[in-house]
């Protein structure tokens, strides 16, 4: 029993340590009329830890079918229709009187779930899946929620994200095509939303359910991708290490600074490209490089939120490819001449809304290429976490889609808040 209170405790502590060091602050929500945080260390004088399980069933489908599965018979392929995913997590929230101002009842942390898949075999179906035919991964991810509604004084509506990386799928292979035409990679990015009910049963316990949305994919650097979601139902139990503390009223919108700070964006990735200029769509051997840089004047409007604009350019690697086909290559493995770099650039403007919140920030996006090569021209959307090192400085961990409906690529990086 002593063994297993010190290794709680030491894991607990151990958290704790990590992700102070990771994120000691964030000025878009902490920001006073001095745009900085107290110099007193207030931020890390005390926080909340908490432990919970949580438990989720959840209907799977498809997100989208590529054009190169266009001979394959769907009628007769198996399909996985269910996702049963058990999770242990550990959070934390910080004590400091002017986080539960602007953001009361924010939590974040770390967590670690097993999601299982049930391959269901199609009546038409020669062959037959076992029932882990895409493997039974498991999911190591950050999270941040926070109550949006106080129903009651121990009942309120909350939002969670969730945001990691899935370990051990079954990858795509010429021995399993018959029936794995879904992961073409053992690792998988996860993303994750849920809104819930909490009901705080005391000072120590408190109980949730609500539905949540996952989607996998391994940001199209390798093939099969077609994405997978889950739409579902969440339970769960947390336990709070020393008991809740009295809530914090929020400030008035008409105190928070309505301010401009612009975001610099610097970005690269590696991904898969589809040549469709022949008769039949052909996926190239290989991966591509592509990079990028924006910069963003962005306007808070409340204590969580910021809009603004942004101009983006984008160097593609995979771009311009028609007009330099080798006409000696094979239709089935076309070759290339190496493009003019600087037709394989694309400039374009977006707007974006965020979540802005301690530690953590959400981007959303969607933009317009105003010069672009073909294969790129067209409208993009972006979905980017912004993880605070510094009250300046923050990863950008990103993806973006072209038309709301073809893959494009991963956009790992960094940036700047000025």
């Amino acid at each position: 029993m002593m063994l297993t209170k010190l290794s709680l405790r030491q894991i607990c502590r151990a958290a704790v340590i990590v992700a102070m060091f990771l994120c000691p602050s964030h000025t878009g929500v902490w920001a006073q009329d001095s745009g900085t945080l107290p110099d007193n260390g207030a931020v890390h004088s005390g926080l909340t830890h908490y432990l919970g399980l949580r438990a989720s069933g959840d209907y799977v489908f498809s997100s989208i079918r590529d054009d190169l599965f266009s001979d394959y018979d769907w009628s007769s392929k198996p399909s996985t229709h269910i996702m049963l995913a058990p999770q242990i997590r550990y959070a934390f929230s910080f004590n400091n009187p002017e986080v539960h101002r602007y953001c009361p009842g924010v939590y974040q942390g770390i967590g670690v779930n097993l999601m299982s898949f049930n391959g269901l075999k199609n009546r038409n179906s020669d062959h037959s899946a076992p029932a882990d035919y895409i493997g039974t991964p498991l999911g190591v991810f950050v999270l941040q929620g926070a109550p949006f509604w106080h129903i009651t004084h121990n009942i309120s509506l909350d939002y969670e994200w969730n945001f990691g990386a899935t370990f051990g799928w079954c990858k795509y292979c010429d021995a399993n095509w018959d029936f794995n035409l879904i992961t073409g990679s053992r690792v998988n990015a996860y993303l994750n939303a849920a809104c819930m009910l909490r009901w705080q049963i005391s000072d120590f316990f408190a109980f949730t359910a609500g539905v949540e949305l996952s989607h996998f994919s391994n940001g199209n650097t390798s093939w099969p991708n077609p994405g997978i979601n889950a739409m579902g139902l969440r339970i769960g139990m947390d336990y709070c290490l020393g008991g809740t503390s009295a809530p914090v009223p929020c400030l008035p919108d008409t105190a928070v600074r309505r301010r401009i700070t612009y975001d610099v964006t610097l970005w690269g990735a590696v991904r898969k490209r589809v040549y469709r200029g022949g008769e039949e769509p052909v996926l190239l051997k290989g991966h591509y490089s592509c990079a990028g840089i924006s910069f963003a004047p962005m306007r808070e409007l409340g204590r969580w939120y910021r809009v603004g604009g942004a101009v983006d350019l984008q160097w593609d690697e995979s771009s311009s490819l028609r007009r330099y086909v080798s006409p000696d290559s094979p239709p089935d493995d076309p070759k290339f001449y190496r493009p003019d770099f600087f037709r394989q650039i694309s400039a374009g403007i977006s707007a974006h809304a965020e979540l802005d919140m301690p530690v953590f920030a959400v981007n959303v996006g969607i933009g317009v290429n105003i010069l672009a090569p073909e294969e790129n021209r067209g409208t993009y959307q972006s979905l980017t976490l912004k993880t605070y090192l510094t009250p300046f400085l923050f990863l950008n961990v990103g993806y973006q889609l072209r038309d709301f409906h073809s893959q494009s690529n991963l956009m790992l990086g960094l940036g700047v808040t000025i």
